[in-house]
């Protein structure tokens, strides 16, 4: 049985998407396939994800179902960061299964940031557990009407890691690939799946693609002659996609002194931060952060083309275009 203090932390996904995204379908699929066979799924109730026939005969008492595949599916009223621990210990006694993952579904009209701040900032947890990834389901049908009228859907998808387009399968091929290509644009930096009624049309690892720590090669793919660019794209809201390029290596208190401009100038403004920078030790970090909470750049293993590094992707609401060129000045050493 793994320590306490010796154990990896365990990887957390948030799973999020707009009310009728199809972000309980898609799970109600994932759990029942043997690739969720060591997950540990946390919901908000049973029914939503279609295991109401899972619980006949379960005491009421008990929130975790062992479903046949393998996977343990969660339901708890308590604060996430509560259910978390539970688990975890829950898991180290070997009162439940052993799970090498969780997946968390959140309500289709929570923002995510509370979330992710959450486990990166409470200490108690962040022993045993780490974010992995954010997982954002869109609805190619409706999908471009819900991000322009409901800032809560822009929010969720700009900070995402994964997107999965849903429902694929109720429009033409030509409008998912439209679909598609807008959600490229709108959250540049994460790959997009899509699936239809019988789940993911791509065979993929869902959690390899939206695990923070994995940068594919060509993942921000942009071309950018200047310091720093904003795209053409803005959502509704105020909420817009820039992206900065850092030239040569960062070093150490550069990048302290550019998170504190981020913190302090944007603050809750920061939606997402997302990219690559080559520090003054020759390592290239995968750098994140969700408004004021940045988290530790992650060393990268292996080659990182060269129109990647150095490139970051910032999700901002109401920035203009002043501040971005001061955050670009900044982290070139220039302010």
């Amino acid at each position: 049985m793994p320590s306490a203090t010796s154990a990896a932390p365990i990887p957390v996904y948030l799973l999020t998407g707009f009310l009728g995204s199809g972000k309980t379908t898609l799970l109600a699929r994932l759990v029942h396939s043997r690739e969720f066979a060591d997950t540990a799924v946390v919901i908000n109730e049973f029914g939503e994800v279609g295991l109401d026939h899972v619980l006949v005969g379960q005491s009421s008492e008990d929130d975790i179902v062992l479903l046949d595949s393998g996977c343990l599916c969660c339901a708890s009223n308590n604060s996430l960061q509560e259910t978390l621990e539970s688990l975890y210990y829950r898991r180290l006694r070997g009162e439940i299964p052993a799970f090498s993952r969780i997946v968390v579904e959140t309500s289709g009209l929570a923002e995510p940031a509370p979330l992710i701040n959450a486990l990166a900032s409470d200490a108690s947890i962040a022993r045993h557990v780490r974010l992995a990834g954010v997982i954002t389901t869109i609805d190619a049908e409706h999908g471009a009407a819900t991000l322009d009228e409901y800032e809560t859907a822009a929010t969720q998808l700009a900070v995402a890691d994964l997107v999965v387009l849903t429902k694929t399968d109720k429009v033409a091929p030509e409008a998912a690939s439209a679909m598609a290509g807008q959600l490229r644009r709108q959250a540049p930096g994460a790959p997009v799946l899509r699936a239809d009624r019988d789940g993911l049309q791509e065979r993929t690892d869902l959690f390899q693609a939206a695990d923070r720590r994995t940068v594919a090669p060509g993942q921000f793919g942009l071309e950018r002659p200047r310091a720093w660019t904003r795209l053409a794209h803005v959502l509704r809201y105020g909420i817009a996609s820039h992206v900065i390029r850092a030239d040569g290596p960062v070093d150490w208190a550069r990048y302290a002194a550019w998170v504190d401009y981020m913190q302090s100038r944007l603050g809750e403004r920061l939606l997402r931060v997302k990219g690559i920078l080559l520090m003054e030790d020759g390592a290239h970090y995968a750098i994140h952060g969700v408004r004021h909470v940045f988290s530790p750049p992650r060393p990268l293993d292996g080659e990182v083309p060269g129109d990647l590094s150095g490139v970051l992707v910032l999700i901002t609401r109401d920035a203009d275009e002043e501040e971005l060129a001061l955050a670009a000045a900044v982290l070139d050493g220039g302010a």
